[in-house]
């Protein structure tokens, strides 16, 4: 009696078990719209690895199954806003504040500027960009004190084009600098260095040469983000596993290879 008791019991955990292993396991599927990157001939540019390692990092400790959509930027945050998705790389402004729900930091970025030609612009500060016309990614923004200065003390030029194409246009006078964020050179040198050899290697030009500004111009950072009231368990999961690998130094180590 008491042996079938045990087999009976042992069936019953058994049973137990496999009806809600598949729940506790089950991923949860959500759209995630990344920014589109294109050539020189406006051809699509796929994902970054790095990128795509850092979001199956998320995927795993989240237990979440992203369903990738690479969109125009614009059209990728209006996505998020209508309630379709979770938009990544999102920097945080006054204005997106009060639409947007954001995960915490997942990257922090650091603005610096881009110029050609002699003499090197000495560009210190914000001052200093006063009446140029600044050059950056189509519906980009690099936080709340880029958003007042914008069209204020300088005047900005969308461009949606391949950075090797925008570089062009500032050999060609069409603007005067181009902010380019970067997550984890700290120093000009180091800048500038990655830039030039950007543009040799995709190019093919010789003798052409980038000046970076002394020191960054805008400090931000990139989130997840969604309209408010929209995937807070996801959210809050993302924040979770955020914390984990940055804690154990998992996340730290996908994040330095992702330039």
């Amino acid at each position: 009696m008491h042996k079938t008791l045990v087999v009976l019991s042992g069936l019953l955990l058994a049973f137990g078990l496999s009806a809600v292993m598949p729940e506790a396991q089950a991923q949860t599927q959500v759209k995630l719209f990344l920014p589109e990157n294109l050539d020189s001939k406006g051809n699509q540019i796929p994902p970054d690895n790095n990128l795509l390692e850092i979001l199956a990092y998320f995927e795993r400790k989240a237990n979440v199954r992203f369903e990738k959509l690479i969109l125009p930027w614009k059209r990728a945050q209006v996505e998020a806003l209508q309630g379709n998705g979770i938009v990544f790389g999102l920097s945080p402004t006054p204005e997106r504040l009060k639409l947007y729900q954001y995960s915490q930091a997942v990257t922090k970025q650091t603005v610096w500027g881009i110029t050609y030609g002699k003499p090197k612009p000495s560009i210190k500060s914000l001052e200093d960009l006063r009446g140029k016309i600044v050059n950056i990614g189509r519906g980009y923004s690099y936080g709340s004190t880029f958003e007042e200065a914008r069209n204020v003390v300088f005047k900005v030029q969308e461009d949606g084009l391949f950075n090797s194409t925008r570089l062009n246009k500032l050999i060609s006078k069409s603007n005067d600098l181009i902010l380019w964020p970067v997550r984890q050179f700290k120093e000009a040198r180091e800048v500038e260095k990655y830039v030039n050899r950007l543009f040799n290697e995709h190019s093919g030009a010789q003798g052409v040469h980038f000046e970076v500004s002394d020191q960054p111009i805008f400090y931000d950072t990139e989130h997840f983000a969604t309209k408010k009231g929209q995937y807070d368990d996801i959210i809050a999961k993302l924040d979770r596993a955020l914390k984990e690998g940055n804690k154990n130094g998992t996340l730290a180590k996908l994040i330095k290879a992702y330039h």
